[in-house]
């Protein structure tokens, strides 16, 4: 093995099928994109210096948010331009094979998962819904809010155990609605998936209630996003926000699992 081929690796952004990507299709802002083909399987990838993605490359790289922020931005902008002709199954970003060969044989032991992940999402588009509550509709009426030295002791305690009890209320509600509004989005979609949220998270912070990803018809996005806007329209006088986007890369519904797909420290 040369010192050129020792200091290479192969990313792979996504799998798709059909004819090879063009080398010069200019998919990625900062390097050339290529396919790695096995019968009709697609692996849309990269040739990386393993000085810039390597193992020893990636941890001195991890703690600086603008290099991540810029690989991201790549990766997934390769991967929306081959879905926009083509149905993709999305991989993990630094998704990185030791060489050309390893895809190959990626592609051929993997073939009938990735056929029926191709297939099952084929005409298909991933939408994400997210539901927040805005600013005070579990925060109104503290004791905190009264003058400064205009209550007692007993007095504060009280009033700070009554606006705990209506804060937990409001939220006890928001939370209702959000499970309504998820409730008749899932009519709507093929697949619907809540996410986790995290329990650390102040309401008062982030807002967020509720956080659902799902899989739809392309036919259907039209009704869907006026459900959706329906439903925001409904909850917006409640104090509640609802927010959607897409069309995203399926990555919630490939039914490929990804942990051994690649690594960032190819062997």
């Amino acid at each position: 093995m040369t010192s050129r081929q020792a200091a290479t690796a192969i990313y792979v952004y996504c799998i798709t099928e059909g004819e090879a990507i063009r080398a010069d299709a200019g998919l990625h802002p900062l390097r050339a994109v290529h396919s790695v083909v096995y019968q009709e399987l697609v692996a849309v990838a990269s040739q990386v210096l393993l000085t810039e993605l390597g193992p020893e490359a990636l941890s001195s790289h991890l703690a600086d948010a603008a290099w991540l922020e810029r690989e991201a931005r790549g990766h997934e902008a390769v991967i929306e331009e081959v879905m926009q002709t083509r149905t993709v199954l999305p991989l993990k970003f630094f998704t990185i094979f030791r060489t050309k060969a390893k895809v190959t044989a990626l592609l051929r032991s993997q073939q009938d998962r990735f056929r029926q992940a191709l297939t099952a999402l084929r005409g298909k588009e991933e939408w994400e819904v997210k539901l927040f509550a805005q600013p005070g509709v579990a925060n109104a009426g503290g004791p905190e809010h009264e003058p400064q030295g205009s209550l007692s002791g007993k007095e504060y305690l009280l009033r700070k155990a009554a606006a705990r009890l209506t804060a937990s209320a409001a939220l006890g509600r928001a939370y209702a609605d959000g499970q309504r509004c998820f409730e008749e989005v899932a009519g709507c979609v093929e697949h619907l998936r809540l996410m986790p949220i995290d329990a650390g998270s102040s309401l008062g912070q982030t807002g967020l209630i509720a956080d659902a990803v799902c899989l739809l018809a392309r036919a259907c996005v039209p009704a869907f996003c006026q459900r959706l806007e329906a439903l925001g329209n409904e909850l917006r006088a409640k104090g509640l926000l609802l927010q959607a986007s897409g069309p995203w890369p399926a990555y919630h519904f490939t039914g490929v699992e990804h942990d051994n797909v690649g690594s960032p420290a190819p062997a």
